[in-house]
């Protein structure tokens, strides 16, 4: 798979998340280079940077339309105006599919439900950050389809569901604020 793994015995995994029981695996494998990353801060950070390249990035402003004019230039209406630009980028997350239709594409991509669940504050988490000055990193069971990483003072756990259930198989609401959908533990 081109990705660098190491083979590693159950104590050693338990030495790098100290949550696992090593006495329920026969073994693990470890990507040093391996971790995740705070979406919204990287989005910040992405945003920082670009206009420190003379980008122009407008928050909080709805994309209503992009028209290709005939010189090549696209011209974008927003609820705020409209720019004219060489490139445009489909930032639209959500609503990725609804941007892509404002120019005639039909994205291949779609809203998933998701569970997960979030821990208090554990001392647990508070020792091991304390002890190494590092948050706890992730680990993934393949095979029960699941993943733990660090959230704050706490952990979260979620799944890789091989039943996915759609939300908003044709579109996602405008209104839409990333509200929590509806617990569904008996999935």
């Amino acid at each position: 798979l081109g990705i660098d793994l190491e083979e590693i015995s159950p104590n050693e995994a338990a030495e790098l998340m100290p949550l696992l029981d090593p006495k329920q695996f026969v073994g693990a494998v470890r990507n040093k280079e391996d971790g995740h990353l705070d979406p919204s801060g990287v989005t910040h950070a992405y945003a920082k940077a670009a206009r420190k390249l003379g980008a122009e990035v407008e928050r909080f402003t709805k994309v209503e339309g992009i028209v290709r004019r005939p010189d090549g230039l696209w011209r974008v209406i927003t609820n705020k105006g409209e720019v004219v630009a060489e490139h445009v980028v489909n930032a639209g997350g959500l609503w990725a599919r609804e941007v892509g239709r404002m120019v005639g594409l039909e994205l291949p991509v779609l809203a998933m439900e998701h569970m997960y669940l979030i821990t208090e504050d554990m001392p647990e988490v508070a020792a091991w950050n304390q002890k190494t000055g590092t948050e706890i990193i992730h680990a993934v069971d393949f095979d029960g389809e699941l993943y733990l990483r660090q959230e704050r003072g706490g952990m979260l756990m979620g799944t890789y569901e091989k039943a996915n259930k759609p939300w908003s198989k044709f579109s996602t609401p405008w209104n839409f604020g990333h509200e929590l959908l509806e617990p569904d533990i008996d999935r």
